[in-house]
Order: structure tokens, then sequence, then C-alpha cells
């Protein structure tokens, strides 16, 4: 095992332990370090344990919120067992495994993040699913010029959209790597659209849309019209998760929209409503 390996193994050992007390928030860290350490070897597929790890840190702090103890716990045991195995996978990394394991994984999560209505009224159709996603990429690919708007919400659109379809009606190995290929692009386009930003005015840089956003736009919209390896699709990918990791070097973490760069914290209407109410109700008491 090189040293690499050997630090990956032990990004994955940390998250391993968050994920024990419930810390996704710092899953997610672990899950970053796997991806930007990977960038320090020549190993282009070290980073795929990150990438489905952060997943999983984003999937189980939406469950923790939204289900009930004993769901959770449920989930949580299936979780538990995907993410050891990852640690595992890195003796003997195959590409071709992982995304199935991650497949499997998937589709047992997918029904703990569905409501009771849904989970009753649904079935699986990845017939639709496929149809859908090809509606949906080349709708993508036909209004890509609004990517240059800063108002547009498209790709995140559209990532919601496929989302959608896959968590009740499931999804072959195929549309679920199309799908994390959007999540990757995703990644980058909110450096390329956010990290030029203004407190009056959001900037998107038109070199980087020309040369990295649109050019990928196109290459997952070709993938979905044929068939490909998965050694094509992960290398790919990794040159999405090694931009962004490389604009996370260049640019620190992202703020979230609403947070000023020169004023300060700008906060959103509604928390400014609430707070008004609580000092309010405040100052009422002590009257």
């Amino acid at each position: 095992m090189s040293e690499l390996e050997k630090v990956i193994a032990e990004d994955i050992k940390a998250a391993v332990e968050a994920f024990k007390e419930d810390s996704f928030d710092n899953v997610n860290v672990f899950a970053n370090r796997v991806m930007s350490n990977a960038i320090f070897g020549d190993n282009k597929k070290i980073f795929l344990p990150g990438f489905f790890l952060k997943d999983v840190a984003f999937t189980f702090g939406l469950l923790k919120a939204r289900k009930t103890a004993m769901a959770f716990s449920t989930a949580k045991s299936h979780g538990f067992s995907y993410i050891d195995s990852l640690g595992k996978s890195l003796t003997s990394l195959n590409e071709e495994q992982l995304w199935k394991d991650f497949q499997v994984y998937s589709d047992k999560i997918r029904k703990f993040e569905m409501s009771d209505w849904e989970e009753k009224s649904y079935s699986d159709n990845t017939k639709f699913t496929n149809e859908s996603f090809k509606w949906l990429l080349a709708y993508l690919q036909s209004h890509k010029d609004v990517l240059s708007d800063p108002r547009n919400f498209l790709i995140q659109g559209i990532m919601n959209e496929m989302t959608r379809v896959y968590r009740v009606h499931s999804a072959t190995l195929r549309d679920i790597i199309l799908l994390c290929l959007l999540i990757a692009l995703a990644r980058d386009y909110d450096y390329a659209c956010r990290v030029w930003s203004r407190p009056d005015a959001r900037i998107i840089d038109e070199k980087q849309m020309k040369e990295l956003i649109l050019p990928a736009v196109d290459k997952i919209v070709a993938l979905s019209k044929q068939e490909f390896g998965i050694d094509e699709a992960d290398a790919f990918l990794w040159e999405l998760v090694k931009t962004w990791r490389e604009f996370f070097i260049q640019f620190g973490e992202l703020l979230p929209p609403g947070v000023a760069l020169q004023k300060g914290i700008e906060l959103p209407e509604d928390l400014k409503k609430k707070l008004t109410e609580s000092l309010t109700r405040s100052l009422e008491k002590e009257m």
C-alpha cells in the first residue's frame, strides 16, 4: 500500500468514526479530504471512495432531520456497512465493483428518503427514469446559454429533477453514473458562477464558462446518447472532481448565498423577520 493509500484509508477511518457519532458534517469534511489528497498521486481512481462518501454524508444529514429514530437507525446500519466497505476497497481498487456497491447501497437508502405516500404509490420503473434523464439532459444542452445569466438555476434544477425521479423510480447503473457526473459538474459551476461574486451583483467568468462548463455539459449529453465504459466515465468524473478541488485550493470555501464579502453578513429577510419578532416579544415581556 502506497503512502497516499495509507492516508486515504485514514481519511475513511476518520469518516467512519464521525458517522458513528452522527457527525455527518465531519463525514463530509473527510470525504472532501479523500478527493483532495487524491490530487497528490497518479492513481486516477482513488478519489472514488471520497466521492461516494460525500453522498453518504449529505443523505444521512437529511435523514437524521426527517426520519423517526427507528427508521433512521435501520438506515444507518446500511450506511455503516457501506462506508466500512469503502475503506476495505482500497486494498484492491476495482472501479466497476465500487459503482455496483454504490448502486446497491443507494437503492436501499432511497427507500428511506421516500415519504409513506410515495412508498405506497410508486414502483421501480428504470425505463421511465432513462427516458426522463434523456429529456432533462437534452433540455440542459438546448438551454445552456442560460448558464451565463447570474440568476439562473438550470444545472441545479436539472439535477433536482433527476434526483426526484431516481428516488421514487430507481435507475440503472448507467443512469446513476450520469447523475453523478452532473453532480460533479454542479460543484465546478458553483465556483465558476459564485467565486467572483460581489455583494451587489454576481459575476460569471465567461472564460471558465466557455472552456470548462459548456464542453462538460456537451460531454455528459453525448454520453447519455451512447454506450460508455465505467473507465471512460471515471476518467471524466476525475477531471471534474480534480477541477473542483483545485478551485478550493485557489479560492477556498465558497461563501453561502446571502453572505456579503465587504459589508459583513447579510441576513435573509425571513431570518430578519424572526429576529425582529423575537426581540419584540422580549421587550413586551420586560415592559
